[in-house]
């Protein structure tokens, strides 16, 4: 018995060998298999028109001018195909909001030149359109645009919003938190730099609340009960406390006693401090209050900013012009900003974002500008492991004249829809922004595709930088 039993334990296990063999044989065939079909089908994707030889028109008889397009033609075709459904994750991202110009504008600007202008955002493989809830029939506060951009929150209830909340007292419920928040919020760092004012449009959407830029336009029944303006939240809001760099200008906002120089003139269009008004000071004070063991730096001309080593700081305050940077004709450039800015902003294994403004007002010198910024875009924002956007939008409503009769009621409506007189007004629409056109590169760059609202670039950023609701802790 125990011989059969034997016997039968070594048939069995002979047989379970044997089994274990062949079952293993199938399964290393399967993956072989697999592996073989999926570098077969990369390497088809990747060498698909990369040989001359598989192309049709190679064996035709085509001119030599052709043939140079096409080949032109094929390497656009490569780069497309090199992009991929499946990104990572952005580590830093940058943005460059550029005003002033639209797609026929910049279509133009391709053009003008002898050789066809050869902008690198050209070649980003992701484009989409913003749409804009203002219109000629319907004006807008361009703050209140800014802020559906930047806060993911539709016109209408931004309307509604400030209608409930019109003092910019930080404390109210109502505030709204804006995409630089929500970046600081998750440990982020941030920057905001700008040709125009750091209390203007863009930068009051992005860490302000108020109706009024400076105090210098305020209600005194305004200022008695406690109301904040646009520059002295540079101080009191949360997001700007956090921000660690903000460049531009606006000083005659933010200071009664302001140099008057020729290359730096006070612009009459803004607002301007009350006397006793300096918030440069306050700004520095704070700092040493409230942060005594950070290392700050307040600049005020270009050749500072220049000599300054920020890779060291922590917080950098920058205003080069009483009004607008780009009327300061000795005032820094974008290059230079942007240089300081990024030396700031780069830390070991920390994210940050930065988003740059720039207005191009004058369409005679468009070409010029639009290629000192190619050249920027190229230099300084493309990096490693950032989503690059480029933004245009054109807001600069030259048309508005009252010797052409179809402009007439147009300017005569917005003028009795605001209640501000002609040059008010004109500065008003210079600022308001159009449908934008988006240019994307980078770490889910894929999102920014079509035609969407407003509201889709907040929630698309909180997405790919994985903050606010997109952040994989936010339930803990």
């Amino acid at each position: 018995m125990s011989n059969r039993l034997k016997q039968f334990c070594i048939v069995f296990r002979l047989k379970s060998t044997q089994l274990f063999i062949i079952a293993g044989a199938a399964i290393l065939t399967l993956l072989i298999t697999v592996l073989c079909i999926g570098f077969t089908m990369r390497y088809e994707v990747e060498n698909e028109v990369a040989s001359m030889g598989d192309v049709d028109y190679w064996k035709d008889a085509v001119s030599a001018a052709q043939k140079i397009w096409y080949d032109k033609g094929i390497e656009e075709l490569q780069r497309a195909m090199r992009v991929y459904t499946a990104q990572r994750e952005p580590q830093h991202v940058h943005i460059l909001l550029v005003h002033g110009v639209d797609a026929p504008m910049l279509a133009k600007a391709r053009f003008e030149a002898a050789e066809h202008a050869n902008f690198v955002w050209d070649q980003f493989p992701h484009t989409a359109r913003l749409k804009n809830s203002c219109s000629y029939s319907k004006p807008c506060d361009a703050t209140q645009v800014f802020k559906a951009l930047w806060t993911g929150l539709p016109l209408e209830a931004v309307q509604q919003q400030e209608q409930q909340q019109r003092c910019g007292n930080q404390t109210d419920v109502w505030q709204l938190q804006s995409i630089l928040r929500q970046a600081q919020l998750a440990g982020m760092r941030t920057g905001f730099i700008t040709n125009q004012r750091i209390t203007g449009a863009t930068a009051a959407a992005l860490y302000a609340q108020s109706n009024w830029e400076c105090d210098g336009l305020m209600p005194i029944a305004a200022i008695e009960a406690g109301c904040a303006d646009v520059a002295q939240q540079l101080l009191t809001s949360a997001t700007a406390q956090a921000l660690n760099v903000i460049m531009g200008g606006g000083r005659q906002l933010l200071s009664a006693n302001v140099p008057k120089l020729p290359a730096d003139p006070l612009n009459e269009l803004l607002c301007r401090a009350r006397p006793g008004r300096n918030l440069l000071r306050d700004w520095r004070n704070q700092k040493l209050k409230l942060q005594p063991g950070s290392r700050f730096e307040l600049v005020q001309q270009a050749s500072e900013l220049a000599a300054l080593n920020t890779s060291s700081l922590n917080y950098l305050l920058g205003v080069f012009a009483n009004g607008d940077l780009s009327r300061n004709r000795a005032a820094p450039s974008l290059n230079l900003m942007l240089n300081k800015t990024l030396q700031l902003l780069q830390r070991p294994a920390v994210p940050h974002l930065l988003i740059a403004e720039h207005y191009i007002k004058q369409e005679a010198a468009a070409l010029q500008q639009l290629r000192q910024l190619n050249q920027t875009v190229a230099e300084l924002l493309l990096q490693r492991d950032t989503l690059t956007l480029v933004l245009f939008t054109h807001g600069d409503y030259k048309r508005s004249n009252r010797e052409v009769s179809e402009e007439t009621e147009l300017v005569s409506t917005l003028e009795q829809a605001f209640d501000e007189s002609e040059l008010q007004l004109q500065l008003r629409m210079q600022q308001m922004p159009s449908e934008s056109l988006l240019f994307a590169k980078g770490p889910k760059s894929l999102l920014f595709y079509g035609v969407h609202e407003e509201t889709y670039l907040a929630q698309a950023l909180a997405y790919a930088m994985r903050i606010n609701r997109y952040d994989h802790n936010y339930n803990n």
